[in-house]
């Protein structure tokens, strides 16, 4: 195919000239003895214009809604039907020729303004529009401005890598998994086995566990990988499968320097966005949206968020919760802050938050354990023992918690201890959890009481046993970063086959 040029190219030409441009044809009207073809191609937002006369069409040529083309012309002025005069630009077709034909009488979707409900039923379809083209090009965009930040970085570089997306273990220990067994065939009803691996495996549920084996190899890396959770639930925050941003870096004994990369990271995809087309074009849509968006983006171009601990919000949620009437926390049942929680402190604040030192009780078993005069969790909370851990969450305003990270339990004895008292560990006495480890030299692993076996998880405590570095890193749910930077309602908006409870098309 001759060379040719894009659309977006095609609507910024400041001179006439011969051009191909190729495109699907979103839109046909009649106009007289003229056709005017809105096209686009994905690389705008903005459909051209093209113009052809009825001769040129013929009786089948394969113009409507749907078809993709291919055009040989120049872009000229158009003349208005309305006013005797050249009033906008257009491309004045010469020759075309249809690459794909689109069934006129099945092709019931508008490119233009098609209909939320089709959509959703049709998400193969989805990224011909203009907003879902757009949505995409900005995905791409956030992708490309974390590549070129963990590449440059001023500290070194962050390398990249990819992950399993197989694992042994659910990571969090409380997730709905997805299990992949195999079967002999498609067919509904066909029986599962878990013969391929001699047991069953998971889908990943996050990339925390793997990235601290690369981070004892490399220092510092990086990964945008997917990962799946069986939740039920269909809120505007929640896929089943949807994409991770995950950081990980060593030597490192605080949360400072995991906060000030996090917010390095989020300040540079903004630095990135607000000079490139598709974050002109996202904050162009409309007047009240474009404001919101550029509010939005301003406030994560500050510094030094407000850090709060878990101990002082659970403090400062007091009123609202007696304003709720919200029942009183029992040690069954202990209060963790709510999604609509989260969104009162960044009201409170007016700013991204983090939200710091979660009760050991609400923490995966890696988190690191927090000395015992930081941030304890007051009485009253529900929480049985004022434990807590060097992690956080980072909560952004009007959508809630979008990260999670903090520091590793680099120490093995305090991870298994951590483990067995979640009741983590396979072979687990019944009754009260041990005060105290077996001995460093515990056979048939360090630590471990009689009958205790790590099983799946016995690779992730093989990185302390044999020697390990104090550590830390951060995941960010892409696609709620995505639906912030945005500002759309839900999370589904912004990958393009959403996979949700009940729903997973084609």
């Amino acid at each position: 195919m001759d060379q040719r040029t894009t659309v977006k190219d095609a609507l910024q030409a400041k001179a006439a000239c011969n051009m191909i441009i190729c495109g699907t044809i979103q839109d046909v009207r009649h106009q007289g003895e003229y056709l005017t073809l809105a096209i686009n191609d994905g690389s705008t937002v903005t459909p051209i214009q093209a113009r052809l006369t009825r001769a040129q069409v013929g009786d089948d040529s394969g113009i409507s809604r749907g078809s993709t083309i291919q055009l040989h012309g120049q872009m000229k002025p158009l003349r208005s039907s309305c006013l005797d005069h050249y009033n906008h630009p257009a491309f004045e077709i010469e020759s075309f020729s249809i690459l794909g034909r689109s069934d006129p009488n099945s092709y019931l979707i508008s490119l233009v303004h098609p209909s939320p409900e089709f959509l959703h039923k049709n998400p193969h379809l989805r990224v011909r529009t203009p907003q879902h083209a757009l949505v995409a090009r900005f995905r791409s965009t956030v992708i490309s401005a974390l590549s070129r930040f963990f590449d440059s970085h001023p500290d070194g570089p962050f390398y990249q890598v990819h992950l399993p997306l197989l694992t042994w273990t659910d990571c969090e220990g409380s997730a709905e998994v997805f299990a992949t067994p195999t079967q002999c065939s498609k067919q509904e009803g066909s029986e599962m086995k878990d013969t391929y691996f001699d047991a069953r495996r998971y889908l990943n549920v996050s990339a925390v566990f793997h990235a601290e084996a690369f981070v004892q190899g490399l220092d510092r890396i990086w990964t945008l990988s997917p990962c799946w959770r069986a939740e039920r639930t269909d809120s505007p925050r929640h896929l089943a499968e949807f994409w991770m941003l995950e950081v990980a870096v060593n030597y490192i004994d605080s949360l400072e320097p995991l906060y000030q990369l996090l917010e390095e990271t989020i300040r540079s995809i903004i630095t990135l966005l607000q000079d490139s087309p598709a974050g002109h074009e996202i904050l162009a849509q409309s007047a009240t949206r474009s404001k919101n968006l550029k509010q939005r983006w301003n406030k994560l171009l500050t510094q030094n968020w407000p850090r709060i601990t878990f101990a002082d919000a659970t403090k400062l949620l007091e009123p609202a919760r007696a304003a709720k009437g919200s029942q009183l926390p029992t040690k069954s049942s202990p209060h963790d802050v709510t999604p609509d929680e989260e969104k009162y402190l960044c009201e409170h604040f007016d700013s991204p938050v983090f939200l710091t030192h979660f009760p050991s009780q609400i923490r995966l078993f890696q988190a690191a354990q927090s000395a015992k005069d930081i941030a304890e969790i007051p009485p009253g909370t529900g929480f049985p023992s004022s434990q807590t851990t060097e992690s956080f969450d980072l909560l952004l305003p009007g959508i809630g918690e979008v990260c999670s990270g903090g520091l590793r339990e680099h120490r093995l004895d305090v991870l298994i201890d951590t483990m067995r008292k979640k009741r983590f560990l396979q072979g687990q006495r019944e009754g009260p959890v041990p005060e105290r480890n077996a001995p460093a030299d515990a056979e048939p692993y360090p630590y471990l009481h009689p009958g205790e076996d790590l099983k799946s998880v016995e690779w992730f405590a093989d990185l302390r046993r044999w020697g390990t570095s104090p550590h830390g890193g951060f995941g960010v749910g892409f696609e709620r970063l995505l639906q912030y930077l945005t500002g759309e309602d839900t999370v589904k908006e912004v990958i393009s086959f959403p996979r949700y409870f009940r729903v997973c098309g084609c």
